[in-house]
């Protein structure tokens, strides 16, 4: 079954469905497409930020000023899990169902998998930072709760750098990965690049532009080319598998 017959079939079957964004990118991750779905659907639609162990907590804080009914979520720290979990309860009590059906719902590499495995407890869904390692519809059961786990929503579109941003791409599929990592250097350039100075213990100065301070990372840690010049490919990769699996955070 594809992404989007598999994310149909999901909304379609669940009671509740459970729209999962990424806290670092709240707006990148969101997808219109899916959205419009949702709405259609009539379901009632819970929406979970994850990955808040990721962001600063003046970004929490302004999260939940700005997304007031949503929940803000880490599966790693497991906070904001109990809140989630007694209100899939609650709804359960609401529709008088026995066991609440859940559909689990967003882009890959967003969590959905390690959401469903730590709502449940027991669950056994495979959780992995590469994109894309949840095949098909996967049932994972608790108590009072189950959960339908899809793969993630590809848009019908292949923006590869939004893709490669979210860590739904892997950076070894990527046509072009030397301009995802400039984007995701855009994305500290905006916010301080505190972290990527301590990430690759490089100094950036103030009229350094995103390509200056990639060659800096480059230079740092890739392999030099004849003539001093740095492996682009490899600093690209780096790059992107660092923010990927969450070694490099925005503060």
């Amino acid at each position: 079954m594809g992404y989007w017959p598999a994310a149909m079939q999901a909304i379609k079957n669940a009671d509740v469905v459970i729209f999962v964004l990424d806290a670092r990118m709240p707006e990148i991750s969101r997808n219109k497409d899916l959205e419009k779905k949702l709405k259609e659907s009539g379901k009632e639609v819970l929406v979970v930020f994850n990955k808040i162990d990721l962001i600063s907590s003046n970004k929490i804080r302004k999260l939940q000023k700005e997304n007031k009914n949503c929940f803000l979520v880490s599966t790693t720290s497991k906070n904001g899990i109990s809140s989630l979990r007694l209100k899939l309860q609650k709804l359960g009590k609401a529709l008088n169902v026995e066991n609440l059906e859940v559909g689990m719902v967003g882009y890959p590499n967003v969590g959905k998998s390690a959401l469903t495995n730590v709502l449940i407890r027991s669950a056994k869904t495979k959780v992995s930072s590469k994109a894309g390692t949840t095949k098909g519809l996967q049932w994972a059961g608790g108590s009072k709760i189950k959960i339908l786990d899809s793969p993630g929503v590809i848009p019908f579109e292949d923006d590869e750098v939004k893709l490669g941003i979210l860590g739904a791409k892997n950076p070894e599929k990527m046509k072009n990965p030397e301009l995802v990592a400039i984007k995701i250097i855009d994305l500290f350039m905006k916010e301080g690049t505190k972290n990527l100075e301590l990430k690759y213990k490089i100094k950036i100065n103030e009229e350094d532009d995103n390509y200056d301070i990639f060659v800096k990372i480059g230079e740092s840690r890739s392999p030099l080319k004849k003539g001093g010049i740095i492996d682009e490919t490899f600093t690209a990769m780096l790059i992107i598998k660092d923010w990927q699996i969450g070694k490099l955070t925005i503060d």
